[in-house]
């Protein structure tokens, strides 16, 4: 079995943008796999380091799917329409070689992300761009062995949020977060996405549930959605035990914990 260093991990919603990922992890000199999961099926034969898994389930069960049949030391919740050539056509190795750098597990590793143009890195934080609130890492490296000790996804989430619940996790216990500066992705969400669609039933349509569960889960105070609390009290330990997936044979076809669909 190939021994590779990062798996980009994503839920399968646009498969004629799958050539452009792919090849853009190619100047990497690390071996790099990517593992779709969803109902969107490839459209053309993929490579040797691209596994295609078909399942009908919520997106957030897809990626914790994906996250069990990766192979790779590290793994990254990342997008099908994101790019990791953009200024370093190396960026992965830059970021493994980073995340070696700190000779610990117990870290969650982000990329520099510019989203239709903008750098908005600094953007991410618990509560927005609310600066006294926990950063938060989007495009995230984290140890795969460690990312299963400490619970994967909690199965209460339907299509985001569920990986700032891993990262909040890492700094309940110790472990730290950390910024790798000259390693950038890229997304293109006005011209890639369908905001009709993911506004009326998919992504943004469920997001108020799943900041619900995410704020549930940390908040003690003045938590409601989003960044519009700016007085709310963060738990620095989880409020209630993590709900982790179980890696059963029909994992893939039966939806656990909250329902919810991306499409």
């Amino acid at each position: 079995m190939k021994e590779y260093k990062i798996s980009l991990c994503m839920s399968s919603i646009r498969p004629w943008l799958w050539p452009e990922i792919i090849d853009s992890i190619k100047g990497n000199k690390y071996p790099i796999e990517i593992v779709f999961v969803g109902d969107q099926k490839p459209t053309a034969p993929l490579p040797e380091n691209v596994q295609y898994h078909y399942a009908t389930c919520k997106p957030a069960q897809a990626y914790q799917i994906s996250f069990f049949r990766a192979k790779g030391e590290l793994i990254l919740w990342t997008a099908d329409d994101a790019i990791y050539n953009f200024q370093n056509p190396n960026n992965l190795d830059i970021l493994y070689d980073y995340f070696k750098s700190f000779n610990r597990k117990d870290l969650a590793i982000g990329m520099r992300a510019i989203e239709d143009g903008h750098d908005v890195t600094k953007n991410h934080r618990f509560f927005g761009k609310q600066i006294w609130s926990p950063i938060m890492y989007p495009f995230c490296a984290v140890d795969r062995e460690f990312f299963h000790k400490i619970g994967g996804y909690d199965k209460k989430f339907i299509c985001g949020q569920s990986e700032n619940c891993v990262v909040m996790r890492i700094y309940e216990i110790g472990g730290e977060g950390h910024l790798c500066n000259n390693s950038f992705v890229c997304v293109d969400h006005v011209h890639k996405h369908n905001w009709a669609k993911t506004n009326s039933n998919g992504f943004r349509f469920w997001y108020p549930k799943d900041r619900e569960a995410l704020e549930n889960a940390w908040c003690v105070e003045g938590y409601g959605y989003y960044n519009k609390h700016k007085k709310a009290t963060i738990s620095k330990t989880r409020l209630f035990s993590v709900e982790s997936y179980e890696n059963k044979n029909d994992i893939c076809f039966v939806t656990q914990g909250e329902k919810g669909s991306w499409n």
